[in-house]
């Protein structure tokens, strides 16, 4: 009589003890909603311009070189977009110049959605307090204004360098 080793059996059965257990769970299907919450948001590429320009003449036009500002905006319906500019300081070879000898011009570069019906503004700070530099937005979308900064047409601006800040804020509401 011849016997069978039970030594290869024993290797296959602690061998398979060893596999993980998977497990197969009855799936059910079911009409579920989803949810999608899409938040508003506003998004400056820099919250700052800084300003300089040079007069070699007096009553010379001095302006910067144009500055790009692009703005991102995602609304909510009925709001109005806002990006305005506050002069946070500008100082020449006399000293500190007040914000209302800072002009400005803008001119829309690129605009998509919302934004293609919004304009850039052109003025100047004399009468205080921050201004639109786009008008006409209500709707989402991405603007890219171009802006040329300048003295005030006077024939009064001492020759030399000016420079400045115009601090930029992008809000809806």
């Amino acid at each position: 009589m011849r016997t069978v080793p039970y030594r290869g059996l024993a290797v296959i059965v602690l061998a398979a003890a060893c596999l993980p257990v998977v497990a197969v769970l009855a799936q059910s299907s079911a009409n579920s909603p989803l949810m999608v919450q899409v938040n508003p948001e506003a998004v400056l590429d820099s919250p700052v311009a800084t300003l300089s320009f040079t007069v070699d003449n007096p009553g010379q036009i001095a302006t910067s070189r144009p500055v790009a500002v692009t703005a991102l905006v995602r609304d909510l319906p009925s709001q109005q977009i806002h990006l305005t500019a506050q002069p946070a300081a500008l100082s020449g070879p006399a000293g500190p110049v007040t914000s209302a000898a800072i002009r400005w011009s803008g001119a829309m570069t690129t605009a998509t959605g919302g934004a293609a019906a919004a304009v850039c503004t052109s003025g100047d700070f004399s009468a205080g307090g921050p201004h639109q530099m786009i008008a006409n937005w209500t709707q989402s979308g991405i603007a890219t204004c171009t802006i040329t900064f300048g003295l005030v047409t006077d024939a009064g601006w001492p020759a030399g360098t000016y420079t400045g800040v115009i601090d930029l804020s992008l809000s809806a509401q």
